[in-house]
């Protein structure tokens, strides 16, 4: 191990680099870019966590927000909830998120390092392959939005413990195969990836040994048979181990089944979001659009059908020089299958090489089939692919497109074998590491995303809410415009700051959000009523995002606010710019005017 220390010392000064700024400031700065908000739901859960403990309040069922009737905080796996609930006691919301990051980061370079280094047996293939997967443009915009997408390590892990079980299925082996299979539950979409790549890893050692070697002697069938049978028994005890956990997936599945699919039903997706969230032609060949030049190139192809709708699900760049290397990689792959058939007798080594190159290639077609829409229309024909079926049996799973982080392991991996080969044309270690250098540049160079700085300065928030945090620790507030057409995130995360209980933030669908959208219009004096039956002390009005739609009655509306009689003004706030230009930050905004709700209580229309 020790032997390997400098190279993740040299993969920290990556990590700090190509997240720059994020290290200056760590306790004040999350990554993020120009679409980000999801990113606003782990602070606000990380600090709910621990504002429930101080305060003994409940967790999964809270009414700080949809005030007064409440919302049912769920979605997130036992794991996760742990992980997430132990690192809010000890930290603050930011440092909780960021450790989160940047452990991942380390863990996904790191088990991609040892997978590859096992398989192939050199260093410097090792090196590349970790950079390719561990620095490629998909984890960056997961970084930047969707958290649990970057617990990906959890795939070199389980692909590594099962090559380890094949060679050896000592006691410690089946431990850290049954560690692997057990932490990928942490992001369920690794739980969907894992079970495709074990089916097909299973079905490729079965094609492999027994139709294309015609190893059917009994000696090879006791050893695929004892294999295959330590798989299950490792598989099974992991089950046993997460199984409430799985339990109260299929139980929401269930439940859900019974509800319209929607875009807020966790566990059923509407179908037509497979055909939006699926692999288009370019995605995995141009440019990510935050490459700060080439990606103006791509981003005339954003909402076309050739790359898709969203920066976010359909950056799958897998880059040009790790599709070159894995091409050189399978060429010669190919050329030694040709020169040296695989049903002669071969070294161990280049048995082994053969056997993982082949399931990689295979790996590479599969998840790439599993990334595409339901089905390619051909003339007319309908030629199904598999996310078709797995929506019949997992309906919460709806952007297939992300099985393109799957194809990038297996490119990588590949890309590492492919080095390998071309270093075989030099004879000096200087020589090796010059040529790796240069592959590792150009990869880092693709796969580059600032300027502009990816990060956004969390260390100040708009002054009303440091007003707003030192009224009355029980007051009820309401933030305007309402939220009606979905759950506002800034909303949630200015709460993290004033700690206020809050009308906003309510699921379509629900009573609460029927309530709310009668409360739209602010200027009605009924509105204020309903808003003192719900406990309001103070309204807080963004002009600005008035000011932003397109609906001339809501800029009517803010402009009849002031003539209410049943509001009362209280304090005017100035627009706010951010402190440092360079970095997105949540202190810009535009005036907001805060108003005491004063009218008699009416109760809202009763629930149908």
């Amino acid at each position: 191990m020790n032997k390997h220390l400098s190279i993740l010392a040299a993969f920290l000064c990556l990590i700090i680099v190509a997240t720059f700024p994020l290290f200056l400031n760590i306790t004040n700065y999350i990554p993020g870019f120009f679409s980000t908000d999801e990113s606003y739901a782990i602070l606000w859960n990380s600090w709910l966590n621990k504002f429930s403990a101080v305060n003994n309040l409940p967790v999964k069922n809270t009414n700080l927000i949809s005030y007064p009737f409440g919302i049912v905080n769920s979605g997130a796996g036992y794991l996760w909830f742990f992980i997430n609930y132990i690192l809010a006691l000890l930290t603050t919301p930011v440092l909780t998120y960021n450790l989160q990051l940047i452990f991942n980061m380390i863990l996904i370079i790191a088990f991609l390092y040892f997978l590859v280094y096992y398989l192939a047996k050199n260093k410097f293939s090792a090196f590349i392959s970790a950079v390719i997967f561990g620095f490629c443009p998909y984890f960056f915009v997961r970084s930047w939005q969707h958290l649990g997408e970057t617990y990906l390590w959890s795939l070199p892990m389980v692909l590594l413990s099962l090559f380890l079980l094949k060679q050896n299925d000592s006691l410690k082996v089946k431990i850290f195969c049954i560690l692997s299979f057990i932490l990928t539950v942490i992001n369920f979409n690794a739980v969907n990836y894992v079970i495709v790549i074990m089916s097909f890893f299973l079905v490729y050692n079965f094609t492999y040994y027994f139709i294309v070697k015609k190893n059917r002697n009994d000696a090879s069938v006791e050893r695929i048979g004892g294999y295959f049978k330590n798989i299950f028994i490792v598989s099974l005890i992991s089950f046993c181990i997460v199984v409430p956990q799985f339990y109260s997936i299929v139980r929401n599945m269930v439940i859900a089944r019974k509800s319209a699919p929607s875009g807020f039903n966790l566990y059923h997706r509407p179908f037509q979001d497979l055909f939006e969230q699926s692999a288009k032609p370019l995605s995995y060949v141009l440019p990510a659009v935050v490459h700060p030049i080439f990606g103006k190139f791509t981003e005339q192809f954003i909402g076309s059908p050739l790359y898709g709708m969203s920066v976010t699900e359909h950056t799958l760049y897998l880059g040009w020089t790790p599709l070159l290397l894995a091409f050189f990689g399978f060429k010669r792959w190919r050329l030694k299958r040709k020169h040296s058939p695989i049903t002669t007798h071969l070294s161990p080594d280049r048995n082994r090489e053969d056997f993982y190159i082949g399931f990689f290639v295979f790996l590479v077609i599969v998840a790439w089939l599993f990334s595409q829409p339901p089905w390619w229309n051909i003339f007319g024909f309908k030629l199904y692919m598999p996310s078709f079926f797995m929506y019949k049996i997992l309906p919460m799973f709806r952007a297939y497109c992300r099985f393109g982080i799957v194809v990038m392991l297996a490119v990588a991996v590949l890309a590492g074998f492919g080095l390998k080969y071309v270093l075989e044309k030099f004879k000096t270690k200087k020589s090796m590491i010059g040529v790796t250098a240069l592959f590792c540049g150009l990869v880092l160079f693709e796969f580059w995303n600032w300027p502009p700085y990816k990060i956004i300065d969390l260390s100040k928030i708009p002054t009303v809410y440091y007003w707003l945090k030192e009224q009355p620790k029980d007051i009820v507030i309401a933030e305007y415009p309402v939220d009606t057409s979905s759950p506002n995130e800034m909303y949630r995360l200015y709460q993290v700051t004033h700690e206020k209980k809050m009308i906003n933030y309510t699921i379509p669908g629900t009573y609460a959000n029927k309530v709310a959208q009668e409360i739209r219009r602010l200027s009605e004096p009924k509105t204020a009523s309903i808003l003192k039956w719900m406990g309001v002390k103070y309204a807080v009005v963004h002009k600005d995002d008035y000011l932003k739609t397109d609906l001339i009655e809501d800029k009517e509306d803010m402009e009849k606010i002031p003539k209410n009689r049943s509001l009362k003004f209280v304090k005017s706030f100035p627009p706010q710019e951010c402190p440092d230009p360079k970095l997105m930050c949540v202190q810009k905004t535009g005036p907001i005017d805060v108003y005491e709700v004063v009218a008699p209580p009416l109760e809202p229309s009763p629930p149908k």
